[in-house]
């Protein structure tokens, strides 16, 4: 990987290719905004806004050459890269990599929030979704289920919906920046210069505004508080798998431990994805790092 890094950052031309690449072959995209990131943090904002604009107009000729719709491009370019871009630039200037994921939390629930208060009929936008996405065409049947067992009203699933595709829209933003800032530190000569994630912790404010969004949630029965409340508490799970990681550097947690966290957590969520985030809500009051003496 440092070689890849050091071929990466060598010339323009070859960052602009990977990201066209990257952006054009399935499932890679997430590898096009790790290596914006990386730009940003070893070069500047400057540059790597000059090669995500010169890799545009190459997918935007890709596309008019087989027949797609330049708009959707732009579209799929433009939640791809501009966040990305952003939270680089608050890491580079605040030298924090904690304080550009929680950056993202308030971006998502921002974002998710003002969709349902904004939207004119959220139900008939994600009924449009369901019956349209070909991602979702195996699901539909499910989906109805899924609600009907569940008893909540079309807008309340319409709020399920905005806030599983809220949470999957984060993890894809933490996953970005996390890849990114990997391939920064593969970059001969850099080291952790803007943190360790295993030392995240996203703070007491956050913790206790998931606290005020639950309570009000509860009370007022508003969806889009509700929502609020529920990525908030996914959020930390991401503290949770962070101070997994601290234990094992500790020498507290084998690495198979670590792995178990992510691995069940997709077999398992409704448990274990639970239990993680619980972990890491009482970390952000108690500061578990702290308490747990390391294994000299």
């Amino acid at each position: 990987m440092p070689s890849v890094a050091a071929w990466l950052l060598a010339r323009p031309q070859n960052a602009v290719l990977a990201l066209a690449v990257a952006m054009l072959m399935p499932g890679l995209a997430i590898f096009s905004g790790a290596v914006l990131l990386m730009i940003v943090l070893q070069q500047d904002l400057r540059r790597a806004g000059l090669v995500a604009g010169l890799a545009s107009v190459i997918l935007l000729l890709a596309a008019v050459i087989v027949g797609s719709s330049p708009w959707r491009v732009l579209l799929q370019v433009a939640l791809m890269w501009l966040p990305i871009l952003g939270f680089a630039q608050v890491m580079r200037v605040t030298r924090s990599l904690t304080l550009a994921l929680q950056l993202t939390v308030i971006f998502v629930i921002f974002g998710a929030a003002l969709f349902m208060v904004l939207m004119n009929d959220p139900v008939a936008f994600w009924q449009q979704v369901i019956a349209t996405d070909p991602l979702l065409e195996n699901l539909r049947a499910s989906l109805q289920e899924w609600q009907t067992a569940l008893g909540a009203t079309d807008l309340q699933f319409a709020g399920i919906m905005t806030t599983m595709y809220a949470i999957g829209f984060w993890f894809g933003l933490v996953i970005v920046i996390t890849a990114g800032y990997w391939l920064y530190q593969q970059v001969p000569g850099n080291s952790p210069d803007f943190g360790r994630f295993r030392d995240l912790n996203f703070g007491r404010v956050i913790a206790v505004l998931l606290v005020v969004t639950s309570v009000a949630g509860f009370i007022s029965s508003a969806v889009w508080i509700q929502i609020v409340a529920v990525v908030l508490f996914a959020a930390f799970w991401l503290q949770g798998a962070a101070f997994a990681h601290w234990l094992r550097a500790a020498g507290k947690l084998p690495v198979f431990g670590v792995a178990a966290v992510y691995a069940l957590t997709v077999v398992l969520p409704q448990y274990v994805f639970t239990a993680v985030a619980v972990i890491g809500y009482t970390d952000a009051w108690f500061d578990f790092r702290s308490r747990v003496p390391r294994q000299q």
